[in-house]
């Protein structure tokens, strides 16, 4: 049978792996393919346009999600099902019961409704469907699914900026699209006449367009609306993205991190390295599911725990290693390859970031034939991983190659590929992988008892305010342990204690976690003051979302280098701020976090993350933080721009920074040696003006924004502070001291 290829947009929940896997069978056996966007940690929307536009339909499973305000489903359904409708493909949605009917009503989308509960309740009439469906799509596969090998660009020309001048990054582009083989289409030529315009980009697989460029960004609108795959680039600092549609739809700007919907750049070197990350993403053949087995397996393994595998290969086996890793990225499977997968960014030490991915794997896979032992960094990732394995903290699967018959025993149960056909080599180290990380489950023991307040030392003291920062640190700690009040000192801060296993460190980093009853200066001094009495940390961390101020994008994390206490001042003809109550914080955690993304790109991804903020991108940056007990909207009303004008430079405002390094002071003057350090999240970004207007009978604007980004920030400052604690800690944990 020719299979119809339709694009097929589904939720990644291991909830939803049922309904999703009922409804394939239904697809399958009416003669259809799925091209799916397999789940990742990173969001590539050229990638995901790329693949809308190759296909010949959409369809949709949309399952219902409770927390989703407003949708009550995945937004990244409702972004896909927008680029269906762009591009007037066919579409079939499939929609939860549950889920509100206006959002896909757009003319011609077929629609079936199911229940959860009765999945077969709506076979007949989906039967009817798809048969409508098949009709509409099939004469429409020919050729479609092929790419033309052609990529347009709308950059600038001829400036003096230098190495970062817009000559030299089209220089790059075009160097990366030629060396791929693709043809380059200069549609800068043709920007003033619409119809040679539509008619070359048509014949583009995407455009790159540089969104600073005024001539480029109209080129980039134009195409917007004729669903154009587009891959936009912009200097990080230079004001908003205008119009604002060319970040994407609504719910893709409510649910996606800014770097995800612009490739933002700041200098030549990160320009290069981003952009010729999104061009081979682009340029990579699509996943899709053929058969029903390929995509029982895709689904089967949907919502997996997070895992990571290591491909060691010499390069006479590059073939085998990128079926392997197609067939690991179908699987839903992390992998680390130095061609296939790389994080590792341009100008970084080869042998420090590979040592450092060996030790972020949970298996080694070492793929050996008769070359891999006189390779010199085959012997070196084999060697760190022997180590690892020693200690217990990774698995070596080898796999023994024709031609393997040199070099060193390797004392570890594989797999013998010899004489296999080469799809076989592939199917058995899947398979057995897939084994092996299925069998790695959490083994259930006796809960420990609870910790008295008064009576526990840690070594970081997390203060939290917001349920939603509560939750996200609570997230990522480890053997958590409740805590009881003491007759002396009550839990009225929803004390828990909890560790952070690090990576260089034998025994783990013990953290307590703490919530303010409430916001601003005053309740952040009795929070900390207490969580101080009932542990003795030798730091404490605050941690949590704040309104960002500069170049900074939603989702971005700043640690503080110094926080100041903008309102305390004096008064005399104006406001004017005082900078004597300003408080630095830790030197060596500053300098930690100034070089953690360096040392360690891939920091945010390394830990486990709800299915919804796996796609997150935070950038960390590193400053001065305005601290007060204002919510502040507006950084140009005449109270706050005094203070912007006293302190430049400042990265964002929040409300508890100042109480808590009040009560920090507080105890070094009781000789109590504590560092100070706080961590937050970007959850709105206030701008002249003030609040967007409000909407009849609805929040205004900028609360609105606020309110959708408390979780995604929390969970980027939580993991910009937990990733810090294992990797980067200025001391050892507090036992360890002691031996």
């Amino acid at each position: 049978m020719t299979r119809v290829p339709v694009y097929f947009s589904h939720s990644y929940r291991r909830e939803d792996r049922e309904v999703n896997d009922h409804f394939w069978r239904a697809f399958c056996d009416a003669g259809f393919s799925f091209t799916v966007d397999p789940e990742s940690t990173s969001l590539y929307t050229t990638t995901l346009e790329l693949m809308m536009a190759r296909s010949v339909g959409f369809a949709a499973v949309v399952t219902f999600r409770e927390e989703e305000r407003q949708y009550k489903c995945s937004p990244f359904i409702l972004y896909e099902y927008g680029l269906a409708v762009q591009t007037h493909q066919p579409r079939l949605v499939l929609r939860d019961k549950r889920v509100p009917p206006r959002y896909f009503r757009a003319q011609d989308t077929i629609e079936v409704e199911f229940d959860v509960a009765v999945l077969d309740r709506c076979a007949d009439e989906l039967e009817r469907q798809l048969g409508q469906f098949h009709e509409l799509t099939a004469s429409r596969s020919i050729g479609r699914r092929y790419r033309r090998g052609r990529v347009g660009v709308a950059l600038p020309r001829e400036d003096d900026e230098g190495p970062s001048g817009a000559d030299a990054r089209r220089t790059v582009v075009e160097g990366f699209i030629d060396g791929n083989g693709d043809e380059i289409v200069d549609l800068d030529t043709e920007a003033d006449d619409p119809w040679s315009l539509a008619q070359s980009a048509d014949g583009c697989d995407f455009v790159v367009v540089d969104l600073d460029d005024l001539r480029a960004s109209r080129i980039a609108d134009f195409l917007l609306g004729r669903g154009t795959p587009l891959l936009k680039v912009a200097r990080r600092g230079t004001g908003p993205i205008v119009p604002e549609r060319l970040l994407g739809s609504a719910p893709l700007r409510r649910a996606a991190a800014a770097d995800e919907l612009v490739t933002y750049w700041s200098d030549a070197e990160e320009f290069k390295s981003r952009v010729q990350q999104q061009i081979s993403r682009a340029t990579t053949d699509r996943v899709e599911l053929r058969d029903f087995n390929a995509g029982h397996r895709y689904f089967r393994n949907l919502g997996r725990e997070a895992k990571s595998v290591f491909i060691s290969n010499a390069g006479s086996t590059n073939d085998l290693a990128r079926d392997l890793a197609q067939a690991l990225q179908l699987e839903n499977i992390r992998f680390f390859h130095y061609r296939f997968q790389n994080p590792i960014g341009w100008g970084q030490r080869w042998t420090d970031q590979l040592e450092r991915m060996v030790t972020a794997s949970k298996v080694f896979v070492a793929l050996i034939d008769d070359t891999y032992w006189t390779r010199e960094y085959c012997r070196l990732e084999y060697d760190a991983a022997v180590r690892l394995a020693e200690e217990g903290r990774i698995t070596i699967v080898p796999g023994l190659l024709d031609g393997h018959s040199t070099g060193p025993q390797v004392p570890y149960q594989g797999a013998d590929l010899r004489g296999r056909p080469h799809h076989e080599q592939v199917q058995l180290i899947v398979s057995q992988l897939d084994e092996l990380l299925a069998a790695d489950r959490p083994v259930a023991t006796k809960a420990a008892g609870p910790l008295e307040a008064g009576r526990t030392q840690v070594d970081v003291a997390i203060i939290t305010i917001l349920e939603e920062e509560y939750e996200a640190v609570l997230r990522l700690l480890q053997r958590v342990r409740p805590v009881v009040g003491s007759a002396t000192l009550d839990n009225q801060h929803a004390w828990v204690v909890g560790e952070v296993d690090a990576p260089e460190m034998q025994l783990p980093y013990t953290v307590a976690l703490a919530m303010s009853p409430r916001a601003g200066t005053n309740a952040a001094v009795i929070a900390t003051k207490n969580t101080l009495q009932a542990f003795d940390p030798h730091c404490v961390l605050v941690v949590g979302v704040a309104g960002g101020l500069g170049d900074l994008n939603l989702g971005d994390v700043v640690v503080a280098d110094r926080i100041c206490a903008y309102e305390y001042g004096k008064v005399d003809h104006g406001f004017h701020p005082r900078d004597d109550l300003d408080s630095p914080t830790d030197a060596a955690l500053a300098s930690a976090a100034r070089t953690l993304a360096v040392r360690y790109p891939n920091w945010y991804s390394e830990l486990i993350q709800p299915e919804n903020l796996r796609r997150l991108s935070p950038r960390i940056v590193v400053g001065k933080v305005a601290s007060g007990d204002k919510v502040v909207d507006d950084p140009s009303d005449a109270f706050f721009a005094s203070v912007i004008d006293s302190r430049r430079n400042l990265e964002a405002v929040e409300m508890e920074g100042t109480g808590a390094a009040a009560a920090i002071q507080d105890a070094r003057e009781m000789q109590h040696a504590v560092s100070f350090g706080m961590i937050r999240g970007i959850s709105d970004l206030p701008r002249e003006g003030g609040s967007l207007p409000a909407r009849a009978g609805r929040q205004s604007g900028q609360t609105e924004i606020r309110d959708s980004w408390k979780v995604p920030a929390s969970a980027a400052a939580a993991t910009a502070a937990i990733q810090l604690i294992r990797l980067s800690w200025p001391r050892q944990p507090r036992a360890g001291s002691r031996q």
